[in-house]
C-alpha cells in the first residue's frame, strides 16, 4: 500500500491509525514547514523514527539523562568516524549498556511521533516495504500505544483535531 496526501485533509493521527489498522510495513514521511520526519514500521509497529529538526541528538540526550558522562560522549564522538553509529560506539566502549541505549532510543522515537501528531499542515507519503538505511538497535513499539499517548498530549495542549 503506497499512500500520499495533505495533512490538512488527513491529519497525522488518521494516517497513523490507517497504518496501524492495516498492519503496514514501510516508511512514512511527513513534511511540514521545512521540517521532515520519517517513521518506519514493521507490521504496524514503529521500528525507527527520525526528524530533521531534532531538538536533541542521541549523545546530548544520553548526557542530559545522566546515562553517560561528558568524557564518554567526547571519546565516543572522536571514535565514531564517518560510518559508525554513536550508540554502537558507546556500547563497545562500555560507556552504556545495550539495554539502556535501547530504552533511550525508544524514547527519542516516541518523541518524534508525538511531535508529528501536532503538525496541521504539510504532506505525507507512505512507501511500502522501505526500511531505514542503518539501524543498530531493533525497536518494536506498538503503534496503538503511541496514537493514544499522542491523542492524550493533543488534548492536554487543546489542539486536538
Amino acid at each position: 500500500m503506497d499512500l500520499r496526501g495533505n495533512l490538512a485533509i488527513f491529519g497525522p493521527i488518521s494516517v497513523l491509525q490507517l497504518i496501524n489498522l492495516e498492519q503496514s510495513s514501510g516508511e512514512l514521511t511527513f513534511e511540514s514547514h521545512g521540517n521532515t520526519a520519517r517513521i518506519y514500521f514493521e507490521r504496524g509497529s514503529v521500528t525507527y523514527a527520525e526528524i530533521a529538526d531534532r531538538k536533541m541528538k542521541l549523545g546530548e540526550y544520553l548526557l542530559a539523562q545522566g546515562l553517560i558522562t561528558r568524557e564518554a560522549l567526547d571519546r565516543g564522538l572522536d571514535a565514531q568516524g564517518l560510518r559508525r553509529r554513536l550508540g554502537a560506539v558507546l556500547v563497545e566502549m562500555g560507556a552504556i549498556d545495550a539495554t539502556a541505549l535501547t530504552r533511550a532510543i525508544e524514547e527519542q522515537i516516541k518523541e518524534v511521533v508525538y511531535e508529528v501528531v501536532r503538525w496541521r499542515g504539510g504532506r505525507f507519503r507512505f512507501t511500502s516495504g522501505r526500511k531505514p538505511k542503518s539501524q543498530d538497535v531493533f525497536i518494536d513499539i506498538p503503534l496503538d500505544h503511541l496514537i493514544l499517548e499522542g491523542l492524550k498530549r493533543l488534548d492536554e495542549e487543546g489542539v486536538r483535531r
